[in-house]
């Protein structure tokens, strides 16, 4: 855009940009506006003349005074949640691109956002312009809706569904008049649903009627692109659907950024909770697999995935085809009514996960069938198999053999294994059975099948590593030690991580309360932080933090505040020492400051565009936000 002289232009508002008074505009039906004239009355509850200010700018302010919007503050809520990848930002990344090179050399900012008018990009060459932006949070993941900060350019684009001008002293928030911007919205081609807007922000002095024209025909291209690859990856993935349901006999979903396909054997079996976990199996790097998925009402089903190709590339995948298949035990001939699992002493929960779970390890106890349990650390495997164990056999013997234990020479363990296999009752538990050497493993493997058809029951568990889910597993290594073992035994369960399970939570945090033998609860406050957290170290983790809160709380009373810093954020990548002590300096100015982020960040000495932005990457989680 080329550059044109202050002294050439005046803004919307009809001012010149030194700002030293009103100039006429053209039109027969506004001769004067003044806006600064115009807003001051209006704050002050006086009528506004028509010709003081643009029909559209005096509605909003309506709007804006409707909500109780502050004229004084920026009280923008932030939300960092966005896919980078989403359908908008790979549509808008190349015309972003382009005009970002063009206005290099220009005091703008270039802004895309969601259709509420939540930021999700900003583009800025000038520095000066990116701090003031900063200050007044028109930053990634701060909103500009109408309803948090008054009349603007991209929340009015947003309300009025066209494209906006909101120039200097037309701001409804004092903190805005500095600068000038123009917004258009970007709609779906098809639907003609607003699914974003485009915003160019300058300062007052620097803006140009052109800003206008320009978002206008920015929000075209993005369209054209939206069209462009909307229809594409939606007709991979309908082809896809359409394909595989002539060759395949299993459940079916597809899974696109904002469509899921289910066919009715899929849509029976699935729950709004299911879809959730299989949008995640899909996100996951390593891409779809075939494996076990734990069904929210406790059913398990094989899960098998592969990518659909996006014809327009090949290489970003348009979609993800899933198969389904329910995996049946081999004595359930007919479908039944599955009954009601019994409560374990010691086991505290009711969700459908944890039921399902409880209900399997049961059902193979009483028949006797072999088990593999697996599940991430801390997950309490081995305290489901005893609990279990004392549920349907109480007066039976109960052997743990633990391959942790191992040390050198394996020939004493093996021997105490033999002699609780041999003895043909009771149960026998395998712990850490992945940590045997491929030797060991192989050995260990004999003395399984020379005592396969003993009576009781026999639950081998293994610890899977990393964040994952129920039913799911990291691919099998060929050089796998346990390979072999598997075919041992004729069943498995996978007991669901914490974070899958988070109703349980409250029951939890009481049994281990009541275990340590204290007279104390936990706040409100304290249960919704809990169960907001990410707990890689799951069940163990929960005792671990409890027990830290117990040795820092002041009073009968377990606050949010008592609890392990670490557990009130969510960081997407192991952290440094340095990034561990900044994380908890930011947690404790919040805590010290009720959660008001603009009092923390004062206090830290940091802007309050700058917390916000170190409290959405250390993923921080604290109670309900102000500030």
């Amino acid at each position: 855009m080329e550059h044109l002289e202050p002294a050439h232009l005046t803004d919307a508002t009809g001012h010149a940009p030194d700002g030293t008074g009103p100039s006429a505009l053209p039109g027969p039906h506004h001769p004067r506006l003044d806006p600064v004239h115009a807003r001051t009355l209006f704050l002050e509850g006086e009528s506004v003349p028509p010709t003081e200010v643009r029909a559209p700018i005096l509605t909003s302010w309506q709007r804006s005074r409707f909500w109780g919007v502050d004229a004084d503050r920026i009280q923008a809520p932030y939300n960092a949640d966005f896919d980078p990848h989403s359908r908008l930002a790979t549509a808008a990344r190349p015309v972003l691109d382009r005009l970002a090179d063009a206005l290099q050399d220009t005091p703008m900012a270039l802004i895309l956002t969601d259709s509420k008018g939540r930021v999700r990009e900003r583009r800025t060459g000038d520095r000066a312009l990116h701090r003031h932006l900063d200050d007044i949070c028109l930053a990634p993941g701060f909103s500009y809706a109408e309803e948090y900060v008054g009349t603007n350019g991209i929340g009015t684009a947003a309300e009025d569904g066209r494209t906006a001008h909101v120039f200097g002293s037309e701001h409804f928030s004092e903190r805005l008049q500095r600068v000038s911007c123009a917004a258009a919205p970007i709609r779906n081609p098809v639907s003609g649903r607003v699914v974003g807007l485009i915003d160019l922000t300058s300062w007052q002095r620097t803006a140009s009627p052109l800003m206008t024209a320009l978002v206008s025909e920015a929000a075209a291209d993005i369209e054209e692109r939206l069209l462009d690859i909307g229809s594409e990856r939606e007709r991979a993935a309908f082809r896809a659907f359409l394909t595989s349901r002539q060759h395949s006999r299993r459940a079916l979903v597809t899974l696109t950024d904002g469509l899921l396909l289910a066919d009715a054997a899929a849509t029976e079996l699935l729950g709004p909770d299911d879809h959730r976990r299989l949008r995640e199996l899909a996100a996951d790097p390593s891409g779809p697999r075939e494996q076990r998925l734990l069904l929210s009402d406790g059913r398990t089903v094989q899960v098998r995935g592969r990518q659909v190709a996006d014809t327009a590339d090949g290489k970003d995948p348009a979609a993800y085809l899933i198969e389904l298949r329910l995996v049946a035990e081999p004595d359930e001939t007919v479908p039944r009514t599955p009954a009601r699992p019994p409560r374990l002493p010691g086991i505290a929960g009711t969700s459908p996960a944890l039921r399902g779970v409880v209900q399997q390890l049961v059902r193979h106890c009483e028949q006797g069938r072999w088990t593999l349990v697996d599940g991430e650390v801390g997950t309490g495997k081995h305290e489901l198999v005893r609990a279990v164990h004392r549920h349907v056999a109480p007066g039976e013997p109960y052997a743990v053999h633990d391959a942790a234990e191992v040390r050198g020479g394996a020939a004493d363990w093996l021997r105490a294994v033999f002699q609780n296999l041999a003895e043909d009752r009771g149960t026998v538990v395998l712990r850490h059975l992945d940590m045997l050497s491929a030797t060991v493993a192989g050995q260990l493997d004999a003395l399984l099948r020379s005592t396969a058809g003993r009576a009781g029951w026999v639950a081998a568990l293994l610890t899977r590593e990393g964040p994952a889910l129920p039913g799911t597993g990291a691919p099998r290594r060929a050089d796998d030690p346990v390979h072999a073992l598997r075919a041992r035994f004729g069943a498995q369960v996978t007991v669901p991580p914490l974070r899958h399970r988070t109703a349980d939570i409250p029951a939890l945090v009481a049994a281990v309360i009541a275990r340590q033998g204290t007279d104390v609860t936990c706040t409100e406050g304290a249960l919704r932080a809990l169960s907001r957290a990410p707990w890689p170290g799951n069940v163990r983790q929960l005792v671990g933090s409890l027990r830290y809160a117990e040795a820092h709380r002041t009073g009968p009373l377990i606050e949010e505040s008592d609890l392990p810093p670490s557990l009130l954020s969510q960081s997407q990548h192991p952290l440094s020492a340095w990034e561990s002590t900044e994380r908890d300096l930011i947690v404790q100015a919040l805590l010290d400051h009720g959660g008001d982020k603009a009092r923390a960040a004062k206090a830290l000495g940091i802007s309050r565009a700058t917390i916000y932005r170190k409290i959405a990457a250390y993923g921080i989680r604290l109670g309900p936000e102000t500030g």
